[in-house]
């Protein structure tokens, strides 16, 4: 809908792993069996727009979570190492443990979800903030399907320049409710 409304570029990549993940430019519609997946190829930049167009459309403001935020909602508050508890369970998130060598459909883990029930806080794809992590590089967490268990704890940010683009790298979006005109998370 976004890339329909807004005339905005479809995501595409120039590498060979990308092509699996590329939309079709002219008809500009997401590739055969992703219906269900996290959209990737697109940069901080791109995530930001949709957060953009996202609020204009609604009577709500949508935006990237901060690190903080994400991080809450991926461990909750009794400090554990993924959403789920303190061990690693290649059945519970999308990471390269498991071997299926690319994103799988949002939701299909559901007993890796997190304590404020969100899913796919691990693994399937690094997930764009709104944090700047130094001076031209915007802060990722998750961890993705190319990636080890070590990347799924919540203590493993990564880092990317706003532009980058990947196969893995895709984005969630916060709501932020409007009351007496000051904004909550």
């Amino acid at each position: 809908k976004f890339v329909d409304a807004t005339n905005y570029k479809a995501p595409l990549g120039d590498s060979d792993s990308a092509k699996a993940y590329n939309w079709d430019k002219d008809k500009k519609t997401y590739p055969t069996g992703k219906a269900n997946h996290p959209v990737v190829l697109v940069s901080w930049e791109d995530a930001q727009k949709y957060c953009d167009w996202m609020s204009q459309t609604t009577e709500k403001t949508y935006r990237l979570p901060t690190e903080e935020e994400w991080e809450r909602a991926a461990r909750g508050t009794d400090g554990r190492d993924y959403p789920w508890v303190n061990n690693f369970d290649p059945n519970k998130a999308n990471t390269s443990e498991g071997g299926i060598g690319s994103t799988s459909p949002v939701g299909v883990y559901p007993t890796g979800a997190s304590p404020v029930e969100a899913l796919d806080m691990a693994g399937n794809v690094w997930e764009w903030t709104a944090t700047e992590y130094d001076k031209g590089n915007q802060v990722l967490r998750g961890g993705s399907w190319g990636s080890d268990q070590s990347s799924a704890r919540w203590q493993r940010p990564l880092w990317y320049l706003p532009n980058n683009r990947d196969n893995n790298v895709g984005f969630r979006v916060a709501e932020s409710a409007l009351h007496s005109g000051s904004a909550e998370s």
